[in-house]
């Protein structure tokens, strides 16, 4: 009897495609013009590997500390396997802006509204703005405690 081609599936995962689980494995070759997915603690975990924007290899360190914009001169410490997790674990520094900045015109009152129809996540309602709303809508309709 004559093998089965292998599938596409089974290339991808190589030998791991005959273990025993799921088989969720999959590369994501990062785009030069899009933003990056969450990095995570290792280039290669199962299910979450970063492939390059050209080139058939997982990113190096140098590549996930641009991503997070860790400034070329930032010396890590510990093995490889330590490094990857520190930047895995970090934000970008513009995120941490952002946030920040948010923050702290929201406490002054200046904050700006987001543009019309921005969809800021797929669950309901996790804008500030839509939250506020809610959350009033939801104490107009409320009883009075007795307590």
């Amino acid at each position: 009897m004559a093998r089965p081609t292998p599938t596409l599936q089974q290339e991808a995962l190589g030998k791991s495609y005959f273990s025993g689980g799921g088989k969720t494995g999959f590369l994501r070759r990062l785009s030069w013009d899009k933003p990056s997915p969450t990095l995570v603690t290792h280039p290669a975990m199962p299910a979450t590997d970063l492939a390059h924007p050209e080139e058939d290899r997982p990113l190096s360190i140098e590549e996930y500390k641009r991503i997070q914009e860790f400034p070329d001169s930032w010396q890590l410490a510990g093995p490889l396997v330590q490094q990857y997790k520190q930047v895995g674990n970090a934000v970008p520094a513009s995120l941490g802006y952002a946030v920040g900045k948010l923050i702290k015109d929201l406490l002054a009152n200046s904050a700006t509204a987001p543009p019309e129809d921005f969809k800021f996540s797929r669950y309901r309602e996790t804008s500030h703005y839509e939250w506020r709303h809610a959350f009033e809508r939801q104490q107009k309709t409320q009883q009075p405690s007795l307590f």
